[in-house]
């Protein structure tokens, strides 16, 4: 065989393989343009009167945002067309894990401080009937401080008592309302419910904390007043914090 015919055969073998290549690449669905994006629409139903509609379907995208972020999912919160409309993309992701993401159930932080008095109806209605019986003579008021305003939730590790706890972040709003609550409750006299902090979790009273001094930087390590942390007990209130609470109903408009 002459050597010219040797290579032109050769190179004949060379495009046929690459065509080849290129049509099972096609057929098996291997992605050879940008990554596709899952979009998804919501509509925020069942609001408090108190609360605008604006203005909680911006805490709904906050929230939302923090659900897929948790997850490692880059994502976009948007206003939709109308008040009470959030628009959704995200990367890498199918619309069903979107979905079971948004839509899943998180628990609600709040923080609250004693003071001399009754308790209001609207508080018991919120925090139940046990509001008015755990430091007779005081009553729960609210600080401002809730789980809206949580970046991140991870477990962490406690000394007092030693085991896990759980470390939460808050938004410089949070920090800020942590800041001059922690600054009001240290200078009182230690150890008594003047200085105590409260941690509800829905309506649960988690921890009522003595405060030892200012807490400047945003972040509380939380462990329960009752018992201690297990692995597993801290990861799901971690999970449940960084879930968030949404302020009302999400209805999905798209698949």
């Amino acid at each position: 065989m002459r050597p010219e015919r040797s290579w032109l055969i050769a190179a004949a073998g060379i495009v046929v393989a690459a065509g080849l290549g290129i049509g099972v690449a096609r057929l098996s669905g291997l992605a050879l343009g940008p990554p596709a994006t899952v979009t998804l629409s919501y509509r925020l139903t069942e609001l408090s009167t108190s609360m605008p509609a604006a203005q909680a379907r911006d805490v709904a995208m906050r929230v939302i945002s923090r659900r897929l972020a948790s997850h490692r999912l880059v994502n976009r919160v948007d206003p939709g067309k109308t008040a009470d409309v959030a628009a959704i993309e995200v990367a890498h992701a199918t619309a069903a894990q979107v979905a079971a993401i948004v839509e899943t159930e998180g628990v609600n932080l709040t923080i609250w401080k004693w003071v001399p008095g009754e308790v209001d109806e609207a508080t018991l209605s919120r925090l139940g009937p046990l509001a008015a019986q755990y430091h007779p003579g005081y009553r729960p008021v609210f600080t401002g401080i809730e789980g809206t305003m949580i970046i991140h939730a991870t477990v962490g590790r406690a000394t007092r008592p030693p085991g896990p706890g759980v470390v939460i972040t808050f938004d410089p709003d949070g920090a800020e309302l942590l800041d001059l609550l922690t600054k009001d409750r240290g200078a009182q006299t230690y150890d008594t419910v003047d200085n105590k902090m409260a941690v509800f979790v829905d309506s649960r009273l988690f921890e009522d904390a003595d405060v030892s001094g200012e807490i400047s930087k945003g972040a509380l390590l939380l462990v329960p007043d009752v018992g201690t942390f297990t692995v597993g007990a801290a990861q799901q209130l971690a999970e449940g914090l960084n879930a968030g609470t949404i302020p009302g109903k999400l209805t999905r408009l798209s698949k």
